[in-house]
Order: structure tokens, then C-alpha cells, then sequence
């Protein structure tokens, strides 16, 4: 992905103007977001104090991934299942909305949110696709007008977390999965999307207008 990408969308938006309907697709961590907020909640989930304990654990797996060893989502998996197995499903659910409501909008990109409010002014459908943690990007995407989401599930079973996903880890082609799950026929649509990381090429690939870390 590159700055010539970001150029070549900016010169296309009046090409596509009124030809089609408009959905814009977003990004969060490190889009909409200055900074990445998964392991930030995890903290806030189990404390800081159990988080770091476990992150000292995690270094011989930090070390395999230095090496290539393991990919990164295999290292995320190993630092999730670590941090949430045995947490209460309802414990996780009440500490995603009020991380959501205590943090997220101190960490607001504005540009993001100024291209956000733009899309909604001309109404377009807008959409949060992330792999940050759905417990707290839904209370959020509502409060900011967003149509839906569809971000990071995790495994319960009778009331606790396993520290298992729910199907795959929300980036890459699993991006564009999850946006076909939502709207059937992409294709129907002049596509604006939004994204800062190789996770968002997939579906900034298949936009008509890509925006990679650019509004």
C-alpha cells in the first residue's frame, strides 16, 4: 500500500460521484483510533497488574515471533487465551461498554472522525470492520452513528471465556468476508475504505476508493 494509492482515491472521487450508492468501510485501530486499543483493554479487563505478570510469560512467544517463528495472530491467540480464560462472559461484557464510554473518545483520530461525519451528512452506509474486541466497539459504533460492526468474538462456555476465538481473527481476507456477510453484493456500492496496516489490504483492495493511513 502506498501514499500513490491515497492520491489516486482523491483524484477518483468525482469519477464515482452518483453512480452508484455510497458505503464507507472503517478501520479502527490506529484508523479511527492514534493508537492500538485491544491490549489496552485487556488490561483494563484483568488489571494491570495480573496483564504484565502475563506479559512476562509472553516473552519467549514475543521472541518466536521476532524470529518469524509464529505469525502474529498466532502470538495475539496466545496472549488472549492467557489474559480471558476464566473471565465471567458478563464481566467481560460490562467492562467492554465502559471502556468504551471511559476511553475511546480520548483517543479519537479527528480526521477520521470528520471524514465519518461527512460520509453520514451525505448518507452513506457506514461501517466499522475490526479486530478489536466487539464488547466494546458496539456500544461505541452506535453512539457514532455507524449502521453496524463486526469485529473480534470470543468463546464462552457456561458463562466464562474460554480464551478461544469465535471464528477467525477479523483482518485480512476475513475483512472483506465480513463485509459480504453484511452487504451481499459489495459490488452494488461505490466503496470507501479506511485503514492503517497489511490486516486492512484485502479489503482496501477491493474499494473503489482505498484510503490507507490518509482521509
Amino acid at each position: 500500500m502506498s501514499v500513490d494509492m491515497c492520491i489516486d482515491s482523491t483524484k477518483k472521487q468525482n469519477t464515482y460521484r452518483n453512480e452508484k450508492p455510497v458505503m464507507a468501510v472503517f478501520d479502527f485501530d490506529k484508523t479511527i483510533t492514534d493508537r492500538h486499543t485491544f491490549w489496552r483493554f485487556l488490561v483494563y479487563l484483568i488489571g494491570p497488574i495480573k496483564f504484565y505478570a502475563i506479559a512476562l510469560t509472553l516473552i519467549p512467544t514475543g521472541f518466536k515471533l521476532w524470529r518469524k517463528k509464529i505469525s502474529l495472530m498466532a502470538a495475539r491467540e496466545v496472549m488472549i487465551r492467557r489474559c480471558m480464560k476464566g473471565v465471567q462472559l458478563s464481566e467481560y461484557e460490562r467492562k467492554g461498554k465502559l471502556f468504551s464510554a471511559k476511553y475511546l473518545d480520548q483517543w479519537l483520530n479527528p480526521d477520521a472522525i470528520k471524514k465519518l461525519q461527512w460520509h453520514q451528512k451525505n448518507n452513506h452506509r457506514c461501517l466499522l470492520i475490526s479486530n478489536s474486541a466487539e464488547c466494546y466497539l458496539a456500544p461505541w459504533s452506535e453512539k457514532m452513528g455507524f449502521e453496524t460492526y463486526s469485529g473480534s468474538r470470543f468463546e464462552a462456555v457456561n458463562g466464562l471465556l474460554t480464551g478461544r476465538l469465535v471464528g477467525e481473527h477479523c483482518q485480512g481476507e476475513e475483512k472483506v468476508i465480513r463485509l459480504k456477510q453484511i452487504v451481499k453484493s459489495p459490488s452494488d456500492y461505490t466503496i470507501y475504505a479506511y485503514g492503517d496496516s497489511s490486516g486492512d489490504e484485502n479489503l482496501l483492495a477491493i474499494a473503489d476508493l482505498p484510503f490507507y493511513r490518509s482521509f
